[in-house]
Formats: C-alpha cells, sequence, structure tokens
C-alpha cells in the first residue's frame, strides 16, 4: 500500500503541541498509511544567528513531536527552514507530491497576520489544506504566546544593532 504524504506546517510550536490530537486523530480516519513531514518555517530576520539559533532548538522540538506520531503509527520526518511560512510550505507540497497540507490558524492572539497566511497557503498549494483551529487558549496561554513572541522581536533587534 503506498504511503499518503501530509505536510504539517508549524508556525507556532505551543499552538501545534494542542492541535496535534486532532491532526493525528484526522490522519488516522484515512485508513491509509500516512507519512507526514513535520515543517517548521523560521521567519527571516535581518539577524541571521538568531534565527540560525531559532531553528536549532526548533529542531530539536519537533523531533519530539516526531516521536509522539510515531509512537501513533504515523511515520513522520522533519524539516526546519528559514523564510516565508506560505512559500516553504507549499514548495514542500509540491516537492513531496503531498496527498495534503495540514496547518493550524493562529489561535486568537494572531487572527489578523495569520489569516493572511493560511489563505496564501490555500490559494498556492497543489494539494488540499486542512486548516485546525486550536481550542481556545486560556489567558495565561495567550499571554506566554504574546511574551515569546516579544521577545524574540527584541532579540533580533539587538542583535542587528550590536552589528
Amino acid at each position: 500500500m503506498a504511503c499518503r504524504n501530509i505536510i504539517i506546517g508549524i508556525h507556532d510550536l505551543e499552538i501545534f503541541r494542542k492541535i496535534l490530537p486532532d491532526m493525528v486523530e484526522w490522519m488516522k480516519e484515512m485508513g491509509e498509511e500516512v507519512c507526514a513531514t513535520l515543517l517548521y518555517v523560521a521567519p527571516v530576520l535581518e539577524a541571521a544567528t538568531p534565527v540560525l539559533e531559532e531553528m536549532k532548538l526548533r529542531g530539536i522540538q519537533l523531533e519530539d513531536f516526531a516521536l509522539e506520531l510515531e509512537r501513533r503509527g504515523i511515520r513522520t520526518q522533519t524539516k526546519v527552514r528559514a523564510g516565508e511560512f506560505a512559500g516553504e510550505v507549499v514548495r514542500e507540497a509540491g516537492e513531496k507530491g503531498a496527498f495534503a497540507v495540514l496547518i493550524s490558524t493562529g489561535g486568537r492572539a494572531r487572527r489578523s497576520a495569520h489569516t493572511w497566511i493560511v489563505n496564501e497557503v490555500i490559494r498556492r498549494a497543489p494539494c488540499p489544506v486542512v486548516v485546525f483551529r486550536p481550542k481556545l487558549l486560556k489567558f495565561t496561554d495567550r499571554v506566554a504566546i504574546s511574551l515569546s513572541s516579544r521577545i524574540r522581536k527584541l532579540t533580533a533587534k539587538a542583535a542587528t544593532e550590536h552589528t
């Protein structure tokens, strides 16, 4: 039996952690063998060093998610790239001849900016796109996500000022 290639585009690991069970359930309901590629796309910033460090960290975190998927019977590989999220996800889907792309909405905290990104993936993808919406995040989760985003921006800004 042929393996169905699924690309899972990840822009936020915390949101991904919340929707992982729903994605696994969807993949299991297909009734066929699924080969998933977890693709984390780090945003390109002018400061290369923080991006490289983030990519290494995200690669390690993706391996943990890959092990979780493997335990649930889904063959998985991980990839970390820097670039524009929609473009990288669409490119990977084309290269793999993907059956589907799985992505998430940005949650309430980032609805407007991420809606544009989700629409770009849907518009440009060479295959169906399944969009998962995370369950409502608790207030403390929304604050943590917002703070981590601000810290990344400040870190990148500080690195560019020191060069």
